[in-house]
C-alpha cells in the first residue's frame, strides 16, 4: 500500500476538545480500554464481543499483532481457541497481512484450526494490508454466531459464479456472505483491464446472488477493495452505479443503495474484489434491514457520486446490529474538511461515526467492531492521540495503511455495532 508524507499537525488538545463540544454527537466517552495500546504494540490481542438474542448469540472476534511477527501462531492459537470454546458459526472471516505471508499465515491458520477441530470449510477474504507496526500480519476479524436451538445456523455453500459462502437459516430468513469476489471471466482468468474487471465483478456477484434465489435488491452490505483506488475511483463509480440501477437500486420507487466500504486494497494480482452481504427475509420474519440515507452531520453519499448508504440496520428479535459503512471527514455539502489535518479529521470521523449511532439509541461504546484505514503513519498516530485526549471507549478494530477515496482524506473508518 502507498503511504505520503504529511506536514506536522499543530492542533492543539483544547482545539479538539472545543470541537467535541461543539458537537451535538455523543462521544459515549469511558475509561480504561480493554486492551491497552501498549499490548497491541508488543503482543497478541484478542477481543470478545458477544450480544444475545432469542435464538442465537452474535459474537465479534478481533484479533492483532504486534511487532513480533511470531506472534502470529499465538494469536491464531487464541483465536481458534475462543472460537472452539463458543462454538462460533463464522458468517464472515477477514484476514489482513501483506501478500507474501499469505500462504504461510493461512497455513498456520488451517493448523490451529485442526488442533480446535473447527470447521475447515469456511471460506476468508484476505486483504493486503502494510502493518503499521512493521511485520508481514495485521490480524483478523470474524463475524459470526451461537445458536440456541437446532432450527438455525450456518453452513459453505458454493456456487460456480463467486466460489465458497456462508448461508445463515435463521427464523423466517437466510442471510448470504459471498467473499472475494474478482472480476473473473467464466473460465477462469481476469477479465481485460480495471474498468471490465469491475463490470465482470458485479456480474459475477448478481450471478452468485441468483444461485440462492436472490438478487442486488436483497444487498445489504459491501466491502470493496481497490488496487489502485485513488487511480480510477470515479470510474469504478460509473460502473457500480450501472450495475444498481439496472437492478433498480437508488430509484425513487426502488431500494435504497447497500452499506459500503470502498478503500484501497486486494488479495492478488486482480483491480479489484468485493465482499457480499445478503438478506431474505419474509414478511413475518424476526429479521428486518433498514438502510441509514444519511444522518445529523452527513448527507446521502450519491449527492457526489458514491452508489451507497451511511449504514444499515439489521434488526433480529428486537435487538439491532448497525453495519457503518466507510466514513471519512465529509461534511453534509460532501466536501472534504480539515484538509492537511490529520488530528481534526479523525475526530471528524468519530463525530460522524457516533453521530449514526446516536439516532441509533448508542454511541461509540456499543461498536463490536471496526477498521481504521490510515494513509500513513503520522495519521495513524494522531487518531491515537485524538483518542487517548477523548478517552474514547476502547474499540476492537483493526489499524490498515491504505489510501482514502480522496487525494486529501487521511482516515476511514468503517464499524459495526449492537444495540
Amino acid at each position: 500500500m502507498k503511504s505520503t508524507e504529511l506536514e506536522p499537525s499543530e492542533t492543539s488538545s483544547d482545539d479538539l476538545r472545543r470541537s467535541a463540544v461543539r458537537s451535538d454527537a455523543s462521544l459515549r466517552l469511558s475509561p480504561e480500554p480493554e486492551c491497552p495500546l501498549a499490548v497491541l504494540q508488543e503482543g497478541c490481542c484478542v477481543e470478545v464481543r458477544a450480544t444475545e438474542r432469542d435464538s442465537f448469540t452474535e459474537y465479534h472476534v478481533t484479533g492483532t499483532v504486534g511487532r513480533d511477527k511470531n506472534e502470529a501462531d499465538k494469536l491464531l492459537a487464541q483465536v481458534a481457541e475462543a472460537v472452539a470454546e463458543r462454538g462460533i458459526q463464522q458468517i464472515q472471516e477477514k484476514l489482513y497481512g501483506l501478500s507474501s505471508a499469505r500462504n504461510a499465515i493461512l497455513m498456520k491458520r488451517e493448523a490451529a484450526y485442526r488442533r480446535e477441530e473447527l470447521d475447515l470449510s469456511v471460506p476468508i477474504t484476505w486483504i493486503q494490508g502494510a502493518p503499521l507496526e512493521g511485520g508481514e500480519f495485521i490480524g483478523l476479524q470474524i463475524w459470526g454466531i451461537v445458536p440456541h436451538d437446532t432450527k438455525s445456523g450456518v453452513t459453505t455453500v458454493t456456487n460456480a459464479a463467486t466460489g465458497s459462502g456462508r448461508l445463515w437459516t435463521g427464523d423466517g430468513f437466510r442471510m448470504l456472505h459471498l467473499p472475494s469476489i474478482r472480476g473473473l471471466k467464466p473460465g477462469g482468468g481476469l477479465a481485460g483491464d480495471a474498468h471490465a474487471q469491475a463490470d465482470q465483478m458485479f456480474t459475477n456477484a448478481g450471478l452468485g446472488l441468483r444461485a440462492y434465489g436472490m438478487g442486488y435488491r436483497n444487498v445489504v452490505r459491501t466491502w470493496i477493495y481497490l488496487a489502485r483506488l485513488l487511480e480510477w475511483y470515479g470510474d469504478f463509480n460509473r460502473v457500480r452505479t450501472a450495475h444498481y440501477q439496472s437492478a433498480g437500486l437508488g430509484m425513487p420507487s426502488g431500494t435504497a443503495f447497500p452499506a459500503s466500504t470502498g478503500i484501497q486494497g486486494h488479495s492478488a494480482d486482480e483491480e479489484c474484489l468485493m465482499d457480499v452481504l445478503a438478506l431474505e427475509a419474509h414478511e413475518s420474519a424476526s429479521a428486518v434491514a433498514t438502510p441509514i440515507i444519511h444522518s445529523s452531520r452527513q448527507e446521502q453519499s450519491f449527492n457526489y457520486g458514491s452508489a451507497f448508504s451511511r449504514g444499515m440496520i439489521l434488526e433480529i428479535e428486537g435487538r439491532r446490529t448497525v453495519h457503518i459503512s466507510g466514513t471519512a471527514s465529509i461534511n453534509p455539502a460532501g466536501a472534504s474538511i480539515h484538509v492537511g489535518n490529520a488530528e481534526l479529521q479523525s475526530l471528524e470521523t468519530m463525530l460522524c461515526i457516533a453521530a449514526i449511532l446516536e439516532e441509533q439509541g448508542g454511541g461509540l461504546a456499543n461498536i463490536t467492531s471496526a477498521t481504521l484505514f490510515c494513509r500513513n503513519r503520522d495519521a495513524w498516530e494522531a487518531w491515537n492521540r485524538v483518542s487517548r485526549m477523548l478517552q474514547m471507549p476502547a474499540i476492537p478494530k483493526v489499524c490498515v495503511l491504505a489510501d482514502v477515496c480522496r487525494h486529501d482524506l487521511l482516515v476511514e473508518m468503517e464499524a459495526v455495532a449492537t444495540i
